[in-house]
């Protein structure tokens, strides 16, 4: 579980989060969305600590978490097998154990033939999904992605979305997900944040999900985060989130 309670974090003078409340239940699939500097990835950095807040508290229920950013960010000079198995290796795993580790990470993500790929010898997509196998090598209990897949094109999307909806169906675990891009998330989130000026949230009724998934994607995009307006039926208003 991830909670915020009253959490605040200025940069410069400038408010990015004021009193947020916000909470993320044991193996939720939940989509933060908001456009570029409205602090999506403020709070990936204070959950994974990379970041401390101003004020306020942070609840988190486990220290073993993912994260896989919007690049892959993949060490050039090692191969797939090694750039996921680095991560094991830093947490103290034996060489032995953590190539087996790394390359049943690989399979998982069908990249087993391409173990001793180098990245620039792998596709944006194949690098991305190294990325993934390596955010699971350490096998966490949750999960922060920001914006993993934002840099590939539409086609590509689609296969990592597939392929991380088969991932999260087989290893439940806590999840947020921060993109700008409704059309992303709404396929693997259960439940949907946006996030406006000064962290205040809106959720997305999950009630709404399901058939009408097209129909709420569009009333995201066109959602107050960008300076619109939502439907009361659809949204539940207000900083404090249910």
């Amino acid at each position: 579980m991830i909670r915020f309670t009253g959490v605040n974090k200025s940069f410069h003078g400038r408010s990015v989060l004021e009193d947020l409340h916000f909470c993320v239940e044991r193996n939720e699939v939940v989509a933060l969305l908001g456009r570029s500097g409205s602090g999506k990835s403020t709070i990936l950095r204070i959950i994974s600590g990379l970041t401390c807040p101003d004020s306020g508290t942070l609840m988190v229920g486990s220290s073993k978490i993912g994260y896989i950013f919007q690049e892959p960010r993949l060490i050039p000079w090692k191969t797939a097998l090694d750039n996921v198995g680095f991560v094991l290796k830093a947490n103290g795993c034996d060489k032995k154990k953590a190539r087996e580790i790394a390359a049943n990470c690989l399979e998982e993500v069908a990249l087993k033939e391409y173990a001793l790929f180098y990245p620039q010898q792998l596709s944006g997509g194949m690098q991305q999904r190294v990325a993934v196998a390596r955010a699971f090598a350490t096998d966490p209990e949750i999960l922060l992605m920001d914006e993993p897949f934002s840099s590939l094109d539409p086609g590509l999307k689609d296969e990592m979305h597939s392929l991380m909806k088969r991932i999260l169906s087989e290893r439940p675990l806590t999840v947020l997900y921060v993109s700008h891009n409704p059309e992303e998330v709404i396929r693997i989130a259960n439940k949907i944040y946006m996030l406006g000026p000064e962290g205040k949230l809106k959720e997305v009724s999950a009630k709404l999900l399901g058939d009408h998934k097209k129909a709420i994607s569009r009333t995201i995009e066109f959602s107050s985060w960008y300076g619109g307006s939502v439907a009361p039926s659809s949204l539940s208003s207000g900083n404090h989130v249910q």
